[in-house]
């Protein structure tokens, strides 16, 4: 199953959002386009909140076709990470030698979250214990 968050009036500057889920697994991926700063953060900080109200097991925050990712979309990763709690655990998809891979490394954000190359990865990753 995948939902299109986008709002249809936006422009094509806008951040574009997209929820899938993995079956078996039950796993969600929510995929992210676009740049991710203080006019779209609000939009990613709604679509982590509907994930996560989900309980899924593992939430994929896929960066890969993110264009730009400021602090503010750093702040919304990080809560996801808080709000994910104990229920679920939140990974992070960026691709090397991207802008969003840049700023979670000189930020220090990957010893928070577990960053990885593709979707396929992240959900393949084992549980922590």
């Amino acid at each position: 199953m995948t939902d299109n968050l986008a709002d249809p009036a936006q422009t094509e500057d806008a951040l574009r959002l997209s929820l899938r889920e993995e079956a078996p697994s039950a796993a969600l991926v929510l995929a992210v386009a676009g740049e991710v700063d203080l006019l779209t953060a609000a939009q990613l900080t709604d679509a982590v909140t509907a994930a996560l109200a989900r309980l899924p097991p593992v939430l994929v925050i896929d960066l890969a076709a993110v264009t730009f990712l400021d602090s503010s979309g750093l702040s919304v990763l990080a809560q996801a990470h808080a709000d994910g709690g104990r229920d679920t655990i939140v990974r992070v998809v960026a691709v090397e030698e991207s802008m969003a891979h840049r700023a979670i490394s000189l930020t220090g954000m990957h010893q928070l979250l577990p960053v990885f190359a593709s979707t396929v990865d992240a959900l393949a990753a084992d549980r922590p214990r």
